[in-house]
């Protein structure tokens, strides 16, 4: 049964954003004392409310996981625990996530997890997602939440490092949710699930990978040039988003459509990893005089 109950908040998905908050955090706390307390609290608030999201996530789209190959062995597609005790599950994980940021966190970071939970929950999965080729578009907007929210913990403020830090995030996404949706098309016709690659073609949505690749280089680049990072960032960081460019670029030309939209899918968790990485570290860099 615990199981089960793990299954339905998809744990890879809270790890990805809990990375996403550490990194802000930590680099957030570039300037100031770190407050490892107020770091539990944050990871462990806005991880409730990501918990809380994807299992009303799991809750809308239970018919048309069944329809899909990677989905079909979910816990709802199998009726493996009800709907009201999942429903019950999902609004506790929300409170006590809305709980924690409200009384341990910051007024703030509360109202963006909450704006990240509507954007998810009732925008992408239950309007949009089904109806409209921009649903990943708008669903970016969610995923860069965690990364806010990590930021504003420490920050309680909204600047302009905390705003290209969320465009930052949405053009990775973009990349990211385009070489699934290459990955994954045959899943997506079947449930008849409107993704860019599925109405528009692979071709066209290849070049906007390179695209969203090209102004993801820019935005993040930018973290230097305003001054936010040093160019020890931005040297480390390009290798990385280069190749990454050139991958996307290669892929173009290539007719292997899901072995290289699997290889740009992985290399792009390994950019936001290494991304994470190198905005924390990066106090130490200046610290060090490297």
């Amino acid at each position: 049964m615990f199981k089960h109950y793990l299954e339905i908040i998809k744990p890879g998905i809270i790890i990805g954003n809990a990375t996403l908050i550490v990194g802000s955090f930590l680099f957030a706390s570039r300037n100031v004392t770190f407050d490892f307390f107020l770091f539990l609290y944050t990871i462990l608030g806005a991880s409730l409310v990501i918990a809380s999201a994807c299992v009303f996530n799991n809750l809308i789209d239970f018919d048309i996981d069944k329809k899909m190959q990677r989905t079909s062995n979910r816990v709802l597609s199998k009726k493996l625990l009800s709907i009201r005790s999942v429903l019950i599950f999902a609004i506790f994980l929300g409170v006590s996530g809305i709980f924690i940021l409200s009384f341990l966190v910051n007024f703030l970071s509360t109202i963006l997890s909450i704006f990240g939970f509507f954007v998810y929950v009732v925008l992408y999965s239950y309007l949009y997602k089904r109806k409209s080729i921009y649903s990943t578009f708008i669903g970016s907007f969610s995923g860069s939440t965690p990364s806010a929210i990590g930021y504003t913990a420490v920050s309680n403020s909204i600047d302009l490092c905390c705003i290209l830090l969320f465009f930052i995030l949405i053009f990775w996404q973009m990349s990211h949710f385009y070489a699934i949706s290459i990955m994954r098309i045959e899943d997506y016709k079947k449930a008849k699930i409107p993704v860019f690659s599925v109405v528009k073609g692979i071709p066209i949505t290849k070049k906007h990978i390179f695209f969203y690749i090209l102004i993801f280089i820019f935005f993040s680049s930018l973290l230097t040039f305003l001054d936010y990072l040093s160019y020890n960032f931005l040297f480390l960081f390009s290798i990385v988003n280069f190749y990454w460019l050139f991958l996307s670029y290669s892929d173009i030309k290539k007719n292997n459509n899901k072995k290289n939209a699997s290889q740009l899918f992985y290399y792009s968790i390994i950019v936001i990893v290494i991304f994470n990485f190198l905005i924390s570290a990066d106090v130490f860099f200046k610290y060090f005089n490297l």
